[in-house]
């Protein structure tokens, strides 16, 4: 990424303001942070979802001194997309530096955090297969999601969950809204594809927890089952829509889960592959970050 290119979009009063610093693995974000807190924050970070996750859980650490403003870099840019920032990188700066601060919940999946989603089955074999490869861009998860498609198959699910409360209806509208909403779907008791999602977009469009709420204190599921050839027609392309309806959608609510699956399999954190495992634990830190974001984010 050209710092230059950035800085070329953005009116002299913005430039000033800032100052940019080269960093990647081994991801030390600490002369990083020291350096925003002196400034009075906050910390901006321009990259895809591997490098905004890493610098979350970098200021998490920290106890969130300042807060993180993401600027999207990536292929995916699910975090940024969510949050409703401009896709591109100067505008994203400005709107951001024009922004608020908003207090977002922080996912856990055995204590590792997540900021937009964590996952397993489909999504998360996709997840290891990129971090093997090092390839990115969407011609090259079109192809390798082609090919997995044909490969993977769904797990057994056994759950020990807690759900949201469910207060009575104060009024009529209430009642009505509750009405529409239906009741609760059931946990699935198995799935190709299952997602723990704080916020609403995996990236590149794609709308796989429409209902997830990053400050309800609650962790939006969503299980996709393996779609038909057919399906990849007729039922895909509403998950690329705002409020598209898919039947190969499931999503619910809980507030903590212990998860069984029947064989082990890889998990994702925001994107960034994570070790096989047969037994996840899943809860929420309510409200326990600090994010930049900007006027059109829908949360305040």
């Amino acid at each position: 990424m050209d710092p230059d290119a950035l800085f070329r979009g953005l009116c002299s009063e913005h430039r000033d303001r800032l100052q940019p610093i080269p960093w990647g693995p081994p991801w030390d974000f600490g002369p990083a942070i020291a350096q925003a807190v002196a400034a009075g924050g906050p910390l901006f970070v321009w990259g895809g979802d591997g490098s905004i996750h890493h610098a979350a859980k970098a200021l998490l650490a920290a106890g969130c001194p300042v807060p993180l403003a993401a600027v999207p870099g990536g292929s995916g840019n699910g975090l940024v997309r969510g949050l409703r920032t401009p896709l591109e990188p100067a505008g994203a700066v400005q709107r951001l530096l024009e922004g608020r601060e908003l207090a977002l919940d922080v996912g856990r999946l055995d204590g590792e955090p997540f900021f937009n989603l964590c996952g397993t089955g489909f999504e998360a074999v996709i997840a290891r297969d990129f971090e093997d490869k090092g390839r990115r861009g969407f011609l090259g998860y079109a192809r390798h999601c082609i090919r997995l498609w044909r490969q993977h198959q769904p797990a057994g699910l056994k759950w020990d969950t807690q759900g949201p409360s469910h207060p009575k209806p104060k009024d009529s509208m209430e009642k009505l809204r509750t009405a529409w909403k239906g009741a609760e779907p059931e946990l699935p008791d198995r799935a190709w594809s299952l997602c723990f999602a704080n916020l609403p977009q995996y990236g590149m469009g794609f709308w796989i927890a429409p209902g997830a709420n990053p400050q309800d204190g609650i962790l939006q599921w969503a299980a996709l089952a393996r779609p038909s050839t057919f399906d990849l027609v007729a039922e895909l392309p509403a998950l690329f829509k705002e409020g598209g309806r898919s039947a190969l959608r499931t999503e619910g609510r809980l507030t903590r889960a212990i998860l069984f699956l029947d064989r082990p399999l890889p998990w994702h954190a925001d994107g960034e592959a994570l070790p096989p495992r047969d037994r996840a634990e899943l809860w929420i830190d309510h409200r326990a970050f600090r994010m930049q974001v900007t006027e059109g984010c829908p949360w305040r």
